[in-house]
């Protein structure tokens, strides 16, 4: 296997990265580019200097889980996993692991200690395999939705 490097995404590769997540189906276009254009926020995972993987984290200053999680929202200030993605060819070979793993190193180091993730049913399993606990049931819009937290 090609040698897999993760980086910081940057303004040169957006468009690439912007793709990438939006191939996956994860939402509309305007949505990604919305999350994906703060750039500090978001890596990158790089074989043969092509993207195969994206991973970011928000703050959800617009409480966009509010409506869903009620009063047991954790608040503006915590973390949660943005868009995630990885190449469908690249999937079940660690690079979703190691670039989720990259981005809860970096949050750590900044004194975050829990990471939420809002999942669709079919990566709840997924999120619970990288340490991530049930924390909530609901729906945001028409679209159920797990609510799930790790400690960091």
């Amino acid at each position: 296997m090609q040698e897999i490097r993760i980086q910081s995404l940057t303004k040169e590769r957006l468009n690439e990265a912007i793709d990438l997540v939006f191939n996956a189906g994860l939402d509309t276009r305007e949505e990604i580019l919305h999350h994906l254009e703060h750039l500090n926020a978001h890596y990158i995972a790089l074989e043969k200097n092509k993207i195969i993987g994206a991973v970011g984290w928000y703050q959800d200053n617009v409480k966009y889980a509010t409506e869903a999680m009620g009063g047991k929202f954790p608040g503006e200030d915590a973390y949660w996993v943005g868009f995630f993605a990885v190449d469908k060819n690249h999937r079940g070979k660690g690079i979703g692991y190691s670039l989720l793993q990259h981005i809860q190193d970096i949050l750590k180091n900044k004194g975050v200690d829990k990471l939420w993730v809002s999942s669709v049913p079919e990566t709840r399993n997924y999120y619970e395999r990288q340490g991530f606990r049930f924390f909530m049931e609901g729906k945001i819009g028409d679209n159920q939705k797990y609510f799930l937290v790790k400690d960091l």
